[in-house]
């Protein structure tokens, strides 16, 4: 007897079952709701895709600094190969490579920063770089000044 009933009941059960469009027709009449889970929706993956992008450009001046930072370290080494410096002149070539590795250091941030600012935060680097250059030009006046 429920086999029978099981069977009669289960297609009435089918068409009763609805489909998530529908689920959503019933509970929001107007509309608003949909139009609000879509547009939270599509906010999401900007910013996700802004989070991606921001990952891209903070690995590109990586990169680039890098390379920048590299730099001096490749070229006293080449000096330093070239002319074996290290079998006459070993405690002046460590320093060397050293000062070269400092260097390298100093350029990486100043290149990481100057770029972060750049790329990143374009509005706080205008302000910034505009204030460096006026003290770069009082400072370099009142040298001038001095000497004279």
């Amino acid at each position: 007897m429920k086999a029978v009933l099981a069977a009669l009941f289960f297609p009435l059960a089918l068409q009763v079952m609805a489909s998530p469009e529908d689920i959503y027709s019933i509970y929001d009449k107007d509309g608003k709701n949909r139009v609000l889970l879509e547009k939270v929706d599509r906010m999401n993956q900007e910013i996700e895709e802004a989070e991606q992008e921001k990952s891209e450009k903070k690995m590109l001046i990586l990169i680039v600094s890098l390379l920048i930072a590299i730099v001096p370290l490749a070229v006293i080494g080449k000096q330093v190969v070239c002319g074996r410096t290290w079998k006459t002149n070993l405690p002046g070539t460590a320093q060397a490579l050293l000062i070269a590795c400092a260097g390298g250091f100093v350029l990486f941030a100043f290149n990481y920063g100057i770029l972060y600012l750049k790329i990143l935060h374009y509005e706080i680097f205008k302000y910034i770089f505009s204030l460096a250059i006026v003290i770069a030009l009082i400072i370099g006046a009142s040298i001038l000044l001095r000497k004279k």
